[in-house]
């Protein structure tokens, strides 16, 4: 192994230690609210007399609870395609956010999403979201509590799972409860399963949980999947818009959630620029149909506004995609598409995405880091601090390497 990939493999090991170490931190912060929740809800476990677990193969109905956005749902497709080959015959429900149906039905993630609002979901801010007496906490017990009459037999939090989530677990009365303890209420679950800390990413969080069952994970190729009336759509699309079968195509995605976030559009607008300048392709810049923005066209930028059925369609035609930390960045991973993509407030040991393809451009030296999205200054210098030539230093790097890996093939 030469010098550059011992010390490529060094950094990562350093990162990773990084990370675990600031995920405990995170937890260290809430120890006390922890342990108060874990001594109020101990009695519970008194209650929890159910019969005995059920082995796997006597499991029929599975649930899921993941209550979180689009992007995050994306980093649980292995999972989710892990268990649809271990129990073919059982029905899989989904607990969570219902804009995530239509995304979950057609990706056949789940059979059915059953749709709650989740208190700690539902808001941005600190104190609404630990906020013990918000008034959506009865209407969502009572939620979970009217699908005892389910009777699941497998259930699952997700892998960031914490006393909340376990919780959630109990109050449907699943015979077999699976998730994590490090951040309470392990009481509450028939499997509590040891985190594995070098390997902190969400989508090795939840992959622990099938080797702790002893279930083998699938890879089967892209993790989403395109139908093939969305692919002559993208083909007819691009087309339309001077897009030809022989053109370099890399989408450009400015937008995120949230705005701590969000490198700034006229950043990415510089990258697309210099793109074309560089390699000759043409620059498909997405907007979110929600959330527009205005943008500027040019020679060689066609901008797009596309539902996500057809918003994957055409993502899956781009050779690359520069983005920030947002779903399109998982969605892209999902679909083999390599990623470059702008860190700020967020590990991306934890969130990042999976694969040697991808790139991620972040600064190292960021103390506060991770911040939950609630930037101490009056804007996220984690990004603004991040120059265009650093993000294009990543894409030339991802160029190359696509350019390799097409000579190689001939």
């Amino acid at each position: 192994m030469n010098s550059a990939a011992t010390r490529q493999n060094g950094e990562s090991a350093a990162w990773q230690s990084r990370a675990a170490a600031a995920m405990l931190m995170m937890y260290r912060r809430r120890r006390l609210m922890i342990r108060v929740a874990d001594a109020l809800l101990r009695p519970l476990a008194w209650l929890s007399r159910s019969g005995p677990a059920p082995k796997l193969d006597q499991v029929k109905s599975i649930l899921v609870f993941e209550p979180a956005n689009l992007g995050d749902i994306v980093t649980l497709a292995p999972f989710l395609r892990s268990l649809r080959a271990r129990f073919p015959q059982a029905r899989l429900a989904f607990v969570g956010k219902s804009s995530t149906e239509s995304f979950l039905r057609e990706q056949e993630l789940a059979d059915e999403l059953i749709p709650i609002r989740v208190p700690w979901a539902e808001h941005v801010s600190r104190w609404r979201r630990y906020n013990p007496f918000s008034p959506l906490w009865p209407s969502f017990a009572w939620s979970l509590i009217l699908l005892r009459k389910r009777h699941f037999d497998l259930a699952f939090a997700n892998g960031r799972s914490d006393i909340r989530h376990n919780l959630a677990l109990w109050l449907t009365g699943a015979r077999r409860r699976v998730g994590y303890g490090y951040a309470g209420g392990s009481f509450l679950l028939t499997d509590v399963v040891l985190p594995d800390l070098g390997h902190p990413h969400v989508t090795d969080l939840t992959l622990q949980f099938l080797k702790h069952l002893n279930i083998p994970t699938v890879h089967d190729g892209s993790l989403l999947r395109v139908s093939a009336g969305d692919q002559e759509f993208a083909d007819k699309i691009l087309t339309e818009r001077g897009a030809g079968p022989n053109d370099l195509l890399v989408g450009i995605h400015a937008g995120a959630r949230k705005q701590a976030r969000q490198w700034g559009e006229d950043r990415f607008r510089q990258v697309a620029l210099q793109i074309v300048e560089r390699f000759g392709g043409k620059i498909i810049w997405f907007a979110d149909p929600a959330q527009p923005h205005a943008v500027s066209t040019g020679p060689n930028i066609i901008p797009v506004s596309l539902p996500l059925r057809q918003f994957l369609a055409v993502l899956s035609r781009c050779r690359l995609l520069v983005c920030n930390d947002s779903g399109p960045m998982h969605m892209a991973g999902g679909l083999g598409v390599p990623v470059v993509a702008v860190f700020g407030p967020t590990q991306p040991e934890w969130f990042g995405p999976l694969g040697s393809q991808h790139r991620v451009v972040i600064r190292g030296d960021v103390w506060c880091r991770p911040c939950a999205d609630h930037c101490l200054f009056k804007e996220p210098y984690c990004l603004r601090l991040i120059p265009v030539e650093q993000v294009m230093e990543a894409v030339a790097q991802v160029m190359e390497s696509l350019s390799l890996a097409s000579a190689s093939a001939f």
